[in-house]
């Protein structure tokens, strides 16, 4: 019997795990791979990112590892506009100029799992769930197969942290797509790629963008995003990613001598919802609550903070009764304050990259305005709550003495 069960070793798994061991609690982490498998990810930590893997402990460990430092964005209209978006300062840690991180996916879920395991979560690799089980009404557990084997774990609490396809939440309730927002992502890594210094840089075309992130000296992810009837599958990702990037304004001659260093992945829908974030002893986190196409690279933070407001929530009940199930009504309701903002937000982007001309005007009003172009990076990057822009109110005010 657990405290709690974790499903999922990623970003939101191992932080969940690593929060709930640090408490104390008697926590098992499970996952259908023997390691951190390989992610379809643009790798792209925002500055919001920066504090929370400070509070679990693993943001030394991830500097030391190579991480990139990234001082803002660079984004391309389709019109031929540019602008040029740093991060605020005085928005991060010990009040340093923010700035976001790219690291591989290869080497920061490793730091997170080994962060869980060294607090005293027990991590149980190559077990693949299949269903959750119930009592009067209340999930007190999971089943699944480890080695051919069913296998039964019970727990106060179970927590989903298993991406996009959860089975989790889709034992929970169905899964919600989104009503437009129909896309597929291709995701590799090049090297050759012409790019412009320690920036991200977004290249928006006719409903369709592309970013390059710089992970190392030589290689550059790039992330191409397309709606899914425009994607003819093939066995060439690569030439197919190459040349329907190509066709992004701007972008062709930054290709002319690309080459893959490794074989692209694709990676889709990208858009969808968990119907219920919680239930009677189990709750959602990360990818498994929600995943909305991260043209503002919020991913991997809404992993790491969804897993810190499930803590918050459950930790309480599961440290005053040591035998009582965990109570996870609070959680929803924190989720939907937390997220639901930078969604609006972000969905409201994503009408401008369907309309070029829209996106070109959005361009030329932020570089117009530094103090909101200022707002927005700080929201985006997570270092201020969406909530409290009100960034299209903002958009067509008239310039102050401040902004001019």
């Amino acid at each position: 019997m657990w405290d709690v069960i974790v499903v999922g070793a990623g970003p939101a798994g191992c932080t969940a795990a690593a929060l709930l061991g640090r408490a104390g609690l008697r926590v098992i982490l499970l996952d259908r791979s023997s390691a951190p498998p390989p992610k379809v990810c643009g790798e792209y930590l925002s500055p919001g990112c920066l504090p929370i893997l400070d509070r679990i402990g693993v943001l030394g460990s991830v500097r030391d590892a190579g991480a990139r430092p990234l001082d803002g964005m660079l984004i391309h209209s389709a019109g031929g506009r540019t602008l040029e978006a740093t991060y605020p300062r005085d928005g991060g840690i010990h009040r340093s100029p923010s700035h976001a991180l790219t690291i591989r996916r290869a080497i920061l879920d490793p730091l997170l799992l080994d962060a869980a395991i060294k607090r005293g979560v027990e991590f149980e690799p190559n077990f693949q769930v299949s269903d959750l089980t119930r009592e009067n009404g209340r999930i007190v557990g999971v089943r699944g197969r480890r080695r051919g084997l069913m296998i039964t774990h019970r727990a106060r609490l179970v927590i989903g942290a298993d991406g996009r396809n959860s089975v989790v939440a889709r034992r929970m309730g169905p899964i919600q797509p989104h009503p437009w927002l129909d896309k597929i992502a291709l995701v590799g890594y090049f090297a050759g790629v012409e790019r412009s210094g320690a920036v991200g840089e977004i290249f928006l075309g006719r409903d369709r963008y592309c970013i390059l992130n710089p992970i190392t000296p030589e290689l550059t992810n790039i992330g191409l995003v397309v709606n899914r009837r425009d994607f003819a599958a093939t066995a060439d990702l690569t030439q197919v990613l190459l040349d329907t990037a190509a066709t992004v304004p701007g972008l062709r001659h930054r290709l002319a001598h690309a080459r893959p260093a490794q074989p692209p992945r694709c990676l889709g829908p990208l858009a969808n919802r968990g119907s219920r974030l919680a239930a009677r002893g189990a709750l959602l986190v990360g990818d498994a609550a929600g995943f909305l196409d991260p043209f503002t690279g919020e991913g991997i933070y809404a992993a790491l903070r969804s897993a810190e407001i499930a803590v918050e929530c459950v930790v309480p009940s599961l440290l005053t009764d040591c035998t009582a199930p965990a109570d996870p009504r609070d959680y929803p309701l924190a989720w939907k304050r937390e997220f639901l903002p930078k969604w609006r937000l972000c969905t409201a982007l994503q009408h401008a990259i369907r309309h070029p001309a829209l996106a070109d005007w959005l361009v030329a009003r932020l570089r117009g305005r530094p103090h909101l172009t200022s707002r927005l990076m700080a929201a985006v990057g997570d270092l201020i709550p969406a909530r409290g822009l009100a960034w299209h109110r903002l958009l067509f005010r008239r310039k102050t003495v401040r902004e001019s």
